[in-house]
């Protein structure tokens, strides 16, 4: 039985968070929000208290690591799934691991294993790696 969830996708690129938007509206049992940098995000986070964040790491005004950092001080319900492309998958990894639930995935990866990640975030509470 599919979880049900309320997923929020942060990415300062419009093109990125409607391409993932599209991806996860797929499984009808998601609620999909959108945030354009990680202060907004913040923000979001205080309002939806979503079940996940899916956040890139490199944004404008606030960066994912910085966001990560609020979002688990001020909401630590809340799981987060880090994806970047300008780190190495072991930078990012030792990243989220410092900053978020341990979840990291390459944004190349994200069509494909995005929907699982965010499925094992949900049925573990919390890390996958």
């Amino acid at each position: 039985m599919p979880l049900p969830a309320t997923i929020l996708v942060v990415d300062d690129h419009h093109l990125v968070r409607s391409t993932l938007r599209s991806v996860l509206a797929q499984q009808p049992h998601w609620r999909i929000f959108e945030a354009a940098n990680g202060q907004l995000a913040v923000d979001q986070v205080l309002e939806i208290k979503p079940d996940v964040v899916v956040m890139d790491i490199v944004m404008p005004v606030m960066s994912g690591i910085e966001a990560a950092y609020e979002v688990r001080r001020r909401v630590p319900e809340t799981k987060i799934i880090l994806m970047s492309s300008h780190y190495t998958p072991e930078e990012a990894a030792l990243l989220a691991r410092l900053f978020g639930d341990g979840n990291f995935l390459p944004k190349s990866a994200t069509g494909t294993e995005l929907i699982a990640a965010i499925n094992r975030v949900l049925a573990s509470g919390g890390q996958t790696v």
